[in-house]
């Protein structure tokens, strides 16, 4: 790896929480959240590989914490809420405008449980699912025409032990299986993808540390 000259970028302040970022299907986009100040920051990829400057877009649901991106180019962003709400999370979709500037899609669709941080799409784009880790769970959403989101059945299509605080979720490249890191019980959830979008609980593994910050998971 070798640095691009002049692309360091700023977000809008030191304090902001900078907390998720992805590249846009085309590369014409990187997208940054800031979930203290609540924002999804846009830059615009240049030739060279810098970064034009900031776009800010306030997120009108409280808790901007990751982000991702369906194929279409749609910004899907998870919600943890207001400070304290129960079962205040949400997921949204945004249109991302050639200006940097984000159209919501879908606003703020509920995960019904609480601390959705983190979330992932499965490979052919057409699911999406959060890890709420308030409440132990996985909700299920399905991606449609234009990125509309709608609940995959009852919405909360796994559930992880009480206690197990997952944090993020991983699918393996076939779309087969979802992982979860447990960070309460050190443990690492497993569930097989149905194919209407529901999960089946194959149970945990693994004996990790319990409370020691564990977050990131990758699956092949």
């Amino acid at each position: 790896m070798k640095q691009i000259k002049n692309s360091t970028v700023f977000l809008t302040g030191t304090t902001s929480g900078g907390a998720s970022l992805a590249f846009s299907p085309d590369g014409e986009f990187l997208l940054a959240t800031e979930r203290v100040a609540n924002n999804i920051d846009a830059f615009h990829v240049q030739s060279d590989g810098t970064l034009s400057p900031i776009v800010v877009n306030a997120n009108p649901a409280p808790g901007t914490f990751s982000i991702g991106f369906s194929p279409d180019g749609a910004a899907i962003v998870s919600e943890t809420g207001s400070a304290g709400a129960v079962n205040g999370s949400a997921i949204s979709s945004y249109k991302v405008n050639g200006n940097g500037t984000l159209t919501p899609v879908s606003q703020s669709v509920p995960t019904f449980a609480s601390g959705n941080c983190w979330n992932v799409l499965t490979p052919d784009g057409t699911k999406v699912y959060v890890s709420n880790s308030g409440s132990d769970s996985i909700s299920g959403f399905s991606i449609g025409r234009n990125s509309v989101i709608t609940p995959i059945g009852a919405t909360i299509v796994g559930e992880n032990p009480s206690g197990s605080h997952n944090v993020d979720i991983a699918i393996t490249a076939n779309g087969r299986f979802l992982y979860s890191i447990n960070s309460q019980s050190g443990k690492i959830g497993s569930f097989a993808i149905n194919q209407d979008g529901t999960l089946t609980d194959l149970g945990q593994a693994g004996n990790l540390a319990k409370s020691v910050g564990f977050n990131g998971i990758a699956a092949l």
